[in-house]
This record gives C-alpha cells, sequence and structure tokens, in this order.
C-alpha cells in the first residue's frame, strides 16, 4: 500500500508561530509561543499553537526539544548547538560551525546523506555553576 502524502496549508497562524519563531533566540514553549502570537490573532488557541508546533518539528521546519518535562521550540534548525543549564534550565544556542562540520563528517549511515545535525550539551551555566 503506498501512502499518499498528505500536504498542509499554510495557514496564517502557521506563518506567524514560524516568523516568531524565528525572530526570537530564546527556545520558547508553547505557552509562551501562544502568548507572543494571541496578540496578533486574537482568536488562535493554545491547542492550534501545541498543533502547528508538533506539526512543524514532525516536518522538521523547526527544532523540539524536551527538557525538565517541557518542550522548547527553535526556528534555526541547522548546524548549531545548544547548551543547557541542568540548574535553572537556560538554553543557549552556540554558533561552533567546526563542531557541526565535524560530527556530520565522522558519521557512517548506509544510505543516508545528513545535511545538518542537532547537538545538545548538558551541563551549568556560569551563573549556576558559581563560575
Amino acid at each position: 500500500m503506498i501512502k499518499k502524502q498528505v500536504k498542509t496549508r499554510n495557514t496564517i497562524q502557521r506563518i506567524k508561530i514560524m516568523k516568531y519563531l524565528k525572530s526570537v533566540k530564546t527556545h520558547p514553549t508553547a505557552e509562551m509561543v501562544y502568548n507572543a502570537v494571541v496578540k496578533e490573532i486574537p482568536s488562535i488557541t493554545l491547542a492550534t499553537v501545541y498543533r502547528n508546533l508538533h506539526n512543524l518539528a514532525n516536518k522538521g521546519k523547526i527544532l523540539m526539544f524536551e527538557f525538565n518535562k517541557e518542550y522548547h521550540f527553535d526556528g534555526d534548525t541547522c548546524n548549531h548547538q545548544h547548551c543547557i543549564c541542568k540548574k535553572c534550565g537556560k538554553i543557549t544556542d552556540v554558533f561552533q560551525e567546526e563542531i557541526s562540520k565535524y560530527a556530520l563528517s565522522k558519521l557512517r549511515a548506509d544510505n543516508f546523506d545528513a545535511k545538518c545535525v542537532t547537538i545538545i550539551f548538558n551541563g551549568f551555566c556560569r551563573k549556576c555553576s558559581g563560575v
């Protein structure tokens, strides 16, 4: 049986969610995205935001990662790393292209051509480590 790929419409809600995610570097939760987007689209619901975020993540248009039982989202999907503080939960982007290039060059997978990699470093931010 051949599975037909369903094309999703690019709705105004999805466009506003993507625009917001591309404009921030804070790795917001769905509730944070909702609070920003509802200002522009008062009729949008939190359920619509959740559905769109999960759909965009499943299609690889955004990154979704879980920390402390809470999902965070990132509109930048390629060639950067994330540092997550194990104490306060702060997520920081790091743009060290050589790390991503190295990881991609070392991948050995048959029948797969990787184009980008998501790397997460867990540890403690400067504030929480007392350094």
